[in-house]
């Protein structure tokens, strides 16, 4: 009788252990996550005005369950402008992974995944000879992830 006791009791301790600690692994939460600023490269020599990219989330607001509005603005380093209002990009958490999904308004879907707490890996739409592309983006967050 007591090695059944000690093993409903050591049952029972396992199922509460892990039921705390499993909520603790890869929970991020969007609206914390990723405001601020990103700042990293195309993957593209014929990008134009050069390869390297700024993207500013200004907020990030739920919408329903693992999906949030975020707005932004993605553009050429040193042409984006701060504190512009932005466009609506779309966040969704799938399996503990958070992914971020808009068209800019050359019609260039970008599909970004949110890679650790400070870098967001995707793709960007693009023209190469006349065929749509699209190229590897990779931004990476700021020392401070601050917005100027």
């Amino acid at each position: 009788m007591a090695n059944v006791i000690r093993s409903i009791f050591a049952f029972c301790l396992q199922i509460l252990i892990l039921g705390t600690a499993t909520p603790g692994f890869a929970q991020v939460d969007p609206t914390k996550a990723l405001i601020g600023r990103w700042e990293g490269t195309v993957e593209s020599s014929g990008a134009p005005g050069g390869n390297q990219r700024t993207l500013i989330i200004n907020s990030v607001k739920a919408q329903g369950e693992g999906e949030w509005i975020a707005r932004g603005r993605l553009g050429i380093t040193g042409q984006v402008q701060e504190g512009a209002r932005g466009q609506e990009i779309s966040v969704s958490s799938k399996n503990n992974e958070i992914f971020l999904e808009f068209v800019r308004p050359a019609k260039a879907p970008v599909r970004l995944k949110l890679v650790g707490d400070n870098m967001l890996q995707g793709t960007i739409g693009g023209i190469d000879k006349g065929r749509p592309v699209n190229y590897r983006i990779s931004l990476e967050k700021t020392k401070a992830g601050e917005i100027k």
